[in-house]
């Protein structure tokens, strides 16, 4: 009776998603927690800067055809190849510290771009796929919670090792040790993860899968998505949603002690989960419909990373007017005060943000079956690396911080707009009438397994029960 509990729990989309948020907690979560360290040799945040670039240049081509790469070997596989690809660039780091190599740290950040683009595509299609609808909101939640997990750890390591550094300039060398061994670990956990014939979900439905697909049926179909009115409104606020991310680097790395910037990494850590897992969970509240919780949560978000922006903007604006940039240490007055909440606050909602986006990313109508999800998500992914390597690009260059910041506001400001469209249009409904549901059946010739779906003019499925398979 226990095995038999113990083998349900194991093959539940619960314990997929926890495998899912070990994986990224080993390696994009660690990856952040280095980044967030700030640069590894000669404390210049030039090369680590261009490091980046590489990886998100290389992602920005990988991801569009990761998807494909997740149909034919499937997500547990392209997983585990990711995981195991992203290990050298904590290696790479350390080398740097500690030798001063370059090479390496660059060799190892072009392997990484290869694995992260298979990972992200094939995380992101597990976190959004696997769940059946009414629990998805909490499992992306779940998912991006533990991910932070990498940098609560590596913040916690380093204020550790670096408690008494103040000053600016690199971390000790040994904080890229503990950072090494738990990066080796993401290849492992992704063994755990179960093919998607095999998960139960809780509401008795099955898991769309590709049982066999070819370079011409993935070429059709990520055409067939990239002609998605819905996908394409999403496309500026994953092109734009990153940029944020190495300005607030910079911010912390130019502006920081080594402990300062360590404490940062920890707290934003365990806002950033806080945030992730909140987020999640209201948008799978009940007490409202699908589209209510939509548009209130992306209104309540809207607000506040524009409010985040104007607030850094204005720290920013003080900071380039000083002789001299400070550098700030634990209890060093009202303006360091300001200056370390405005990225704390920042990075709670973007985080948030994050959360909300791949929520409505799996509320693209037609990507949930024939393997569609994995093509979505590796397109918005690819996206998403393209605005990460401009971002990083201008990171690596003598750009002032200033001219860095207003080029993320107004990136933000014009995924406003687009994204509106895609919350409040109706792009993603079926013209059908209020009295009359429509049945979409998500079978034909292809190999695959699908369910029959009931959905009413709200959007909300009705009898999800009736699992069918082609053949």
């Amino acid at each position: 009776m226990a095995f038999n509990r113990i083998a349900r729990f194991y093959r539940s989309c619960l314990f997929q998603i926890i495998v899912v948020g070990l994986v990224a907690f080993c390696e994009p979560g660690i990856w952040t927690a280095l980044n967030n360290l700030g640069a590894g040799g000669n404390a210049s945040p030039f090369l680590n800067n261009a490091a980046n670039a590489l990886t998100y240049g290389l992602m920005s081509i990988g991801c569009f055809l990761a998807g494909g790469v997740t149909n034919k070997i499937t997500a547990k596989w392209t997983l585990f190849l990711g995981a195991a690809l992203y290990t050298p660039y904590a290696a790479g780091l350390y080398c740097n510290n500690r030798y001063g190599n370059q090479w390496f740290l660059l060799l190892a950040a072009a392997l990484c771009g290869v694995g992260a683009s298979l990972l992200w595509a094939s995380e992101a299609a597990i976190a959004v796929g696997y769940p059946e609808e009414k629990k998805r909101g909490r499992y992306v939640g779940i998912w991006m919670g533990i991910r932070q997990m990498g940098p609560l750890v590596g913040g916690a390591i380093s204020l550790a090792l670096n408690v008494n550094t103040a000053h600016a300039g690199k971390v000790t060398y040994t904080t890229y040790l503990g950072l090494v061994a738990i990066s080796s670990l993401g290849a492992p956990f992704a063994l755990l993860l179960s093919q998607p014939q095999n998960v139960i979900r809780s509401d008795g439905t099955k898991i769309p899968y590709m049982k066999k697909t070819s370079f011409v049926i993935e070429s059709r179909a990520i055409w067939k998505q990239l002609k998605n009115k819905y996908m394409l409104l999403l496309i500026p606020v994953f092109l734009a949603g990153q940029f944020g991310q190495t300005y607030q680097s910079n911010y912390l790395t130019t502006y920081f002690t080594v402990r300062s910037r360590a404490l940062a990494s920890f707290l934003t850590a365990v806002l950033g989960a806080a945030a992730n897992i909140s987020t999640g969970l209201i948008l799978d509240l009940k007490y409202f419909s699908r589209e209510a919780r939509s548009k209130a949560m992306y209104v309540f978000i809207l607000v506040f990373v524009t409010a985040s922006w104007a607030w850094n903007a204005a720290t920013q604006t003080k900071l380039t007017r000083m002789p001299e940039p400070p550098a700030f240490d634990l209890g060093d007055g009202t303006f360091f005060n300001s200056a370390f909440t405005v990225y704390l606050f920042f990075r709670f909602f973007y985080e948030a943000l994050q959360t909300y986006i791949y929520w409505l990313m799996a509320e693209i109508k037609g990507a949930q079956g024939d393997g569609d999800v994995a093509r979505t998500t590796g397109i918005l992914r690819s996206w998403e690396s393209i605005g990460s390597t401009i971002a990083y690009a201008v990171g690596a260059t003598h750009w002032p911080n200033q001219n860095q910041m207003i080029l993320g506001f107004a990136l933000w400001g014009f995924t406003i707009p687009f994204t509106l469209l895609a919350v409040f249009g109706n792009w993603n409904q079926p013209g059908i009438p209020e009295a009359e549901p429509e049945i979409e059946e998500q079978t034909d010739n292809s190999d695959i397994e699908g369910q029959r779906v009931v959905i009413t003019f709200d959007g909300k499925d009705q009898g999800q029960g009736l699992p069918i398979s082609s053949k």
